[in-house]
């Protein structure tokens, strides 16, 4: 009898160590997901500028351009790698970010802006 209550003790200290263990593995990749998990940043077009004007992010991460300004505007990387369409007040444009980049409104080519990779 004495020797089924140890063997039962032992058995119940097992799984709960296994699944204490189980846990803490669980939860440090959780972290590690979550933090892999891209932010979206919003950079607004806005009395004939982008605002902010710079920004900084994680590799990536999505900028979402948005057109709060009365006139159409657009978003054309520096090189004309890729543009958006034209943006009306209230639409706007994501792009997940790779890389560095400068950019400028093709329709106003007073109004630029750059996006960099933080490090």
């Amino acid at each position: 009898m004495k020797a089924l209550k140890i063997f039962s003790l032992r058995k119940t200290v097992l799984v709960l160590g296994t699944t204490m263990i189980f846990l803490l593995f669980s939860s440090l990749s959780t972290t590690e997901s979550i933090s892999n998990i891209p932010t979206k940043h919003v950079v607004n077009i806005y009395q004939m500028k982008f605002v902010p004007e710079k920004i900084q992010v994680k590799k990536g991460d999505i900028i979402e351009w948005v057109n709060k300004d009365i006139v159409p505007h657009d978003v054309t990387e520096i090189n004309k790698e890729w543009a958006s369409k034209t943006l009306n007040k209230g639409d706007s444009f994501s792009k997940k970010i790779t890389t560095n980049f400068d950019y400028f409104c093709s329709i106003h080519i007073v109004m630029k802006g750059s996006v960099s990779i933080k490090k």
